[in-house]
């Protein structure tokens, strides 16, 4: 079987909310380092089975919820546009995360977010 050789997954960071559920973070490409963000790939998500305290490889602290509007055309969360839910971490975590082999995926969202969406012309 292939599935013998494969090295096991790296362990995910993920975030318990408010409700109780599990999400995976990632990062976006050309925003801010040290926000997360829910990582919203449907294979991400653990499934029920697989949110066990025996797969908990350790905890990291705390970060620090907000939200942050989505570009678009109207105003910002409470006023009908879409915001992004983050959470904003300090630098040394994202080391320790490294040095200890958690999978913090980091994500090209495309250009409706970050700096991407503030380029000039092309020459």
């Amino acid at each position: 079987d292939d599935d013998d050789d494969a090295p096991p997954p790296k362990p995910r960071l993920c975030v318990v909310r408010a409700d109780a559920t599990v999400a995976p973070l990632c990062r976006h490409e050309d925003d801010v380092e040290t926000d997360l963000f829910l990582d919203p790939r449907p294979n991400s998500i653990p499934s029920p089975e697989d949110i066990s305290d025996e797969n908990v490889v350790g905890t990291y602290g705390e970060g620090w919820y907000g939200q942050r509007p989505v570009p678009s055309l109207g105003g910002g969360p409470g006023y009908g546009a879409e915001a992004d839910e983050i959470w904003s971490v300090e630098e040394s975590l994202l080391e320790t995360l490294e040095e200890d082999g958690v999978d913090l995926p980091l994500l090209d969202v495309g250009i409706a977010h970050g700096e991407k969406a503030r380029g000039g012309a092309l020459f």
